[in-house]
C-alpha cells in the first residue's frame, strides 16, 4: 500500500482505450500505475512491488501467464488477477484469480479489495 494506505494496483493492458478507461475507473479507488506490455510490466513491478497486479492475457511479447510467473517467482507476495477471453487459460496457475471478458468493473474492484487484504476465497473465478 502506498503511503496514504491505498492499495497500489499495476494495471497492464496494450490497448490504449481499456487501458485509459480501467485506468481511470480502477484510479478512483486504487492508486493505479498502467503499463502496456509484460515487459514494462515486469519493470514497473521491478521499481517498486504493487500489492495487486492486473493483467491481460494476450499481450505482445509476453503473455499474461507468463508474467504473472516472472512476478510471483520474483515477488510472491504480490497478488496477480489474469483477464482472458478465454473460459480457460493453460499456465494460469500462478494467477491469484482468473477472470473471463467481459469483466464486471464492480466485481474487479472487490476482488482488488479483497486480494489485497488478504481474503481471497477462490484462486479461479470467472465474470458472468
Amino acid at each position: 500500500m502506498d503511503e496514504g494506505g491505498r492499495v497500489k494496483v499495476l494495471l497492464v493492458e496494450d490497448d490504449e482505450d481499456s487501458r485509459s478507461l480501467l485506468g481511470e475507473l480502477l484510479g478512483e479507488r486504487f492508486d493505479v500505475t498502467t503499463a502496456e506490455n509484460g515487459k514494462e510490466g515486469l519493470e514497473l513491478v521491478a521499481e517498486s512491488p504493487p500489492d495487486v497486479v492486473i493483467s491481460d492475457e494476450s499481450l505482445p511479447g509476453m503473455r499474461g501467464t507468463a508474467l504473472a510467473r516472472e512476478v510471483k517467482l520474483r515477488w510472491p507476495w504480490v497478488r496477480f488477477v489474469l483477464v482472458s477471453g478465454f473460459a480457460t487459460v493453460p499456465g494460469a496457475e500462478s494467477c491469484d484469480l482468473v477472470l473471463k471478458k467481459p469483466v464486471d468493473v464492480e466485481g474487479l474492484l472487490r476482488a482488488v479489495e479483497n486480494l489485497a487484504h488478504g481474503s481471497h476465497a477462490s484462486q479461479r473465478e470467472e465474470s458472468p
